[in-house]
């Protein structure tokens, strides 16, 4: 089950990384000031994933996408 967790979170990591670069913000940088985030964490985010599912709906929502966009392989 750990390892299925680490598989999904490195995937919800690189489709936000592409999902940001394909929006208006075009920059992790510029996403994190306008989604009121750390550049940091959003780095982590992009690197390591995310494992909060509300957090996940959260950054779709601002990104206007569908959550499955984010958990898709």
């Amino acid at each position: 089950m750990k390892q299925t967790k680490l598989y999904l979170n490195k995937i919800v990591g690189a489709n936000l990384k592409r999902t940001i670069k394909e929006s208006k913000w075009r920059t992790q940088e510029k996403f994190s000031e306008a989604f009121g985030a750390e550049i940091r964490t959003v780095g982590r985010w992009c690197n390591q994933g995310i494992d909060k599912l509300s957090l996940i709906q959260q950054i779709a929502e601002f990104l206007e996408v569908d959550v499955f966009t984010l958990l898709s392989v």
